[in-house]
C-alpha cells in the first residue's frame, strides 16, 4: 500500500477525514511525536529544518525587495525622502470604486496603492541602497540564497550526508563556529559594507561593484591601520549640518564614537554604528577561540564541568541562573532596536509602528 501523508505518523495517515491533512502540518516539525523517531534522526531533523528556516526568511525578505523594486517609487522617495510618501505596493481590488481609487492614489502612483510604514524605504536608504536596480539585485541574491538553503537542508536529508549524533554533541566545535563564524564574520561583513557602501553613501558618492576597488572609504585607505595609528579614522567626522545623502557639511571619518544622534537623522550616526559592529567582530573572533578544538587551545567543556561536578551553585547557575543574562540581552536589545533610530526616519507614524 502507497504511504499516504503524513508518512511521519501512520496512525494519522490513516485518519479517513481532513484531521490527517490539518494536524499532519500541525504536527510535522514536532519530531518527537513521529514515528520511529530516535535521538540521531532528532538532532537530524532539527538540523535540516533550520536550513529551511533560512530559505524562507531570505524568500520573504527578497520578496519586500522585488515588489518595492517593482511597484513601489523608491526613486522618486530617495530624491526627496520628506515629502514623498513611500509606496509598500498597488493594490488591485476590482471592488473599488471611484472614491476608493482617488482615496489610495498616494505617493505619485497612476492607481491606488498601500503606504509604506514598516521602515523597509528609511533602512534601504541609510545602508546605501539608491536605485530599483539596487533593489532587483538584492531580491535575486536572497532568492539564490534561499535555494541554496533549500538544497542544503534537502542534502542533510540524503544518507551519504547525513551527520551523526557525534557530530551535534562536539559542543566545542559548535560554540567556535557560532561564536567566531556566525556572529564574528557576519559583524566583519557588515562592518565592510557600512565603510565601503553605506557611509560613502550618506556623503552623496554611489559605490558599487564597478568602482568598488576605485573608491577609497577613507582618504589615507590602509595605511593607518598598518602605522598603528588607527585615530585618524576617527578624525574629522561628519558636523552636525551635514545633509544625508549629500557632501554638503560631510567629513571623512569611518570608524567614530561620538554618541548621541545625528541631528539632521534622528538616528544613530552611521560611523558610530560601523565601530560598533568592528568592535563586536573583533570580540566574537576572539571569543570563537574560546573551546579547545583541532588545534589544542581553548577551554574543555568536559573539563570545566568535572572540575566544577557536584558543586550546588555552580550547577544552579548553570540551570536556572544562565537563562537570566540572556533574558535581560534580548530586553536590552529590543528597548534599544525601538527607543534609538539605526535608520534615517522622519516619519513620525513609521516611528509610532514600531513603538
Amino acid at each position: 500500500m502507497a504511504l499516504r501523508f503524513p508518512r511521519f505518523s501512520q496512525g494519522l495517515a490513516q485518519d479517513p477525514t481532513t484531521r490527517r491533512i490539518w494536524f499532519g502540518i500541525a504536527t510535522a516539525h514536532d519530531f518527537e511525536s513521529h514515528d520511529d523517531i530516535t535521538e540521531e534522526r532528532l538532532y537530524q531533523n532539527i538540523f535540516a529544518s533550520h536550513f529551511g528556516q533560512l530559505a524562507i526568511i531570505s524568500l520573504w525578505t527578497s520578496g519586500n525587495l522585488f515588489h518595492v523594486a517593482w511597484q513601489g517609487n523608491f526613486e522618486a522617495w530617495v530624491q526627496d525622502p520628506l515629502h514623498v510618501r513611500p509606496i509598500a505596493h498597488a493594490i488591485w481590488d476590482p471592488h473599488f470604486g471611484q472614491p476608493a481609487v482617488e482615496a489610495f492614489t498616494r505617493g505619485g502612483a497612476p492607481g491606488p496603492v498601500n503606504i509604506a510604514y514598516s521602515g523597509v524605504y528609511q533602512w534601504w536608504y541609510t545602508i546605501g541602497l539608491r536605485t530599483n536596480e539596487d533593489l532587483y539585485t538584492g531580491a535575486v541574491f536572497l532568492l539564490f540564497l534561499s535555494a541554496l538553503s533549500l538544497i542544503a537542508g534537502w542534502l542533510h536529508l540524503q544518507p551519504k550526508w547525513k551527520p551523526s549524533v557525534l557530530w551535534f554533541k562536539n559542543a566545542e566545535s559548535r560554540l567556535n563556529h557560532h561564536l567566531s563564524g556566525l556572529f564574528g564574520v557576519s559583524s566583519l561583513a557588515w562592518t565592510g559594507h557600512l565603510v565601503h557602501v553605506a557611509i560613502p553613501g550618506s556623503r552623496g558618492e554611489y559605490v558599487r561593484w564597478n568602482n568598488f576597488l576605485d573608491v577609497l572609504p577613507h582618504p589615507q585607505g590602509l595605511g593607518p591601520f598598518f602605522s598603528g595609528q588607527w585615530n585618524l579614522y576617527a578624525q574629522n567626522p561628519d558636523s552636525s549640518s551635514h545633509l544625508f545623502g549629500t557632501s554638503q557639511g560631510s567629513g571623512t571619518a569611518i570608524l567614530t564614537l561620538l554618541g548621541g544622534f545625528h541631528p539632521q537623522t534622528q538616528s544613530l550616526w552611521l560611523t558610530d554604528i560601523a565601530h560598533h559592529h568592528l568592535a563586536i567582530a573583533f570580540l566574537f573572533l576572539v571569543a570563537g577561540h574560546m573551546y579547545r578544538t583541532n588545534f589544542g587551545i581553548g577551554h574543555s567543556i568536559k573539563d570545566l564541568l568535572e572540575a566544577h561536578f557536584g558543586q550546588p551553585v555552580v550547577e544552579a547557575f548553570t540551570r536556572g541562573g544562565a537563562p537570566g543574562p540572556v533574558n535581560i540581552a534580548y530586553s536590552s536589545v529590543y528597548q534599544w532596536w525601538y527607543t534609538i533610530g539605526l535608520r534615517t526616519n522622519e516619519d513620525l507614524y513609521t516611528r509610532a509602528v514600531f513603538l
